[in-house]
């Protein structure tokens, strides 16, 4: 229990796992946890062997936030399950296919003119990337976009961050693991029930509010989607709080490690910036442009090994008797895919806790096999296609209308930054400044 208790868990799970190899078990109470640190072990259970590996964890905690375990990331695998993540990969993919870019392209320029605004000011960015990442999915979900100013966006993405930083709390993990606990007061968990019923209310408006608007344009296309299909009230309202939470608070916080790891190495920017001007000569880019601009998409890639934001991805339960490298794994064994452990694994990645987009490069000799940002399996991330879109468009666009500057008399950002559910940076300014 005390491992699990740690300031920087994935941190401490990475340093256990080169003391004890890429698969050791923690007990936790009655719960059986196996840690997975590797790539190779990972894709062997979430992969290869995923039918013996794709349940949830039986989590008493993890049904009062789920709309009793209707959600996507937390819901078991069922049948029933099956259908729901189906049906809105489904108008995902239609969503990539069609208006999504335009979404994206539409908020990095409104981005642009926010930085533009600030005139060199020295400024934290990351409730300005909030506010892009939410605004593509409200877009395309409620047919809504909002300015920073919003009270209706404060309250939403206030919520969902308490509810983030909340879930994290070991007072809360506890509770699944040592059901006495419940019968005792428990102030985090008092302060979590409260915000999931403000987050469910906050999301019945935006629902309610979208019923009375006929949409038949690309925005509001995803909850058409979803509508015309059989997926009860619940899962619809679920998926939103997946689509809200996965797709605005970790694409926020990827743009927020890009920035503070550019302020560190200021020549990569210049080498984006160079190979943006002489390919694209002078247009922005579009998606299609990815594999003529080789530097930009190592980049991308670089940031998304030092920092998976979701650096433990959402635990796995065994659904039966199985193995892993040989190991046996009984039954309703907690399996915890340490996706940070694996993109700094010294074995695969040279110099693993450097910043080296180059690694990515032809002559860099990594490979993109190894990456797994956004986990494996039949429980892949189901926003890993339009976060990949977003992470590309959202940073080639900064990087060519700015040039990232540590202020006067202030040091380098942070990169360790604070794990709980996600892995943010540590608050940091950064100055703007326009490119001629």
């Amino acid at each position: 229990m005390l491992d699990l208790a740690r300031d920087h868990l994935p941190s401490h799970l990475t340093t256990l796992a080169r003391r004890y190899g890429n698969i050791y078990r923690l007990q936790c109470g009655s719960t059986t946890m196996v840690v997975l640190s590797s790539a190779d072990v990972i894709r062997e259970a979430l992969v290869r062997k995923w039918s013996d590996f794709a349940g949830r964890p039986h989590s008493y905690t993890g049904d009062l936030v789920s709309g009793g375990g209707c959600s996507i990331s937390l819901g078991d695998y069922s049948e029933e399950w099956k259908t729901h993540r189906k049906v809105t990969h489904s108008a995902l993919q239609r969503c990539v296919a069609g208006p999504l870019q335009d979404v994206i392209k539409q908020q990095a320029l409104k981005l642009r003119q926010v930085l533009l605004d600030y005139d060199g000011a020295a400024v934290d960015l990351s409730e300005d990337f909030t506010v892009a990442a939410s605004n593509v999915i409200t877009a395309l979900s409620f047919r809504k976009q909002f300015e920073k100013s919003s009270t209706d966006l404060q309250k939403l993405h206030g919520c969902l961050n308490r509810i983030v930083s909340l879930w994290g709390s070991p007072w809360i993990s506890a509770l699944d693991s040592f059901p006495l606990l419940r019968k005792l007061p428990n102030r985090p968990f008092s302060k979590l029930l409260d915000e999931v019923t403000r987050r469910d209310a906050l999301i019945r408006t935006h629902l309610e509010d979208f019923k009375h608007v006929l949409s038949r344009s690309g925005y509001g296309r995803l909850l058409n989607a979803l509508n015309r299909n059989t997926l009860t009230d619940t899962h619809v309202h679920m998926t939103m709080v997946d689509l809200l939470i996965g797709g605005t608070e970790t694409t926020a916080a990827w743009l927020c490690w890009t920035v503070g790891f550019l302020l560190h190495r200021p020549e990569i920017q210049d080498q984006v910036y160079e190979e943006l001007c002489s390919v694209l000569e002078g247009r922005y880019p579009q998606y299609s442009d990815r594999r003529r601009l080789p530097v930009l998409s190592a980049l991308v890639c670089e940031v998304l090994r030092l920092r998976p934001v979701a650096p433990l991805a959402v635990p796995h339960r065994a659904v039966r008797d199985s193995s892993i490298a040989g190991y046996f794994i009984p039954k309703d064994s907690v399996i915890i895919p340490n996706l940070f452990g694996a993109h700094h694994d010294p074995a695969v990645w040279t110099d693993p806790y450097k910043f080296r987009p180059e690694r990515f490069l032809e002559e860099g000799g990594a490979s993109l096999s190894m990456l797994l940002p956004f986990s494996a399996g039949a429980r892949l991330c189901l926003g890993e296609s339009v976060a990949k879109m977003e992470l590309f468009l959202f940073t080639a666009y900064l990087l060519r209308d700015f040039q990232l500057l540590v202020p006067e008399d202030t040091s380098l950002p942070d990169l360790k930054g604070k794990a709980t559910v996600v892995l943010k940076a540590t608050p940091f300014r950064v100055v703007a400044r326009p490119r001629p």
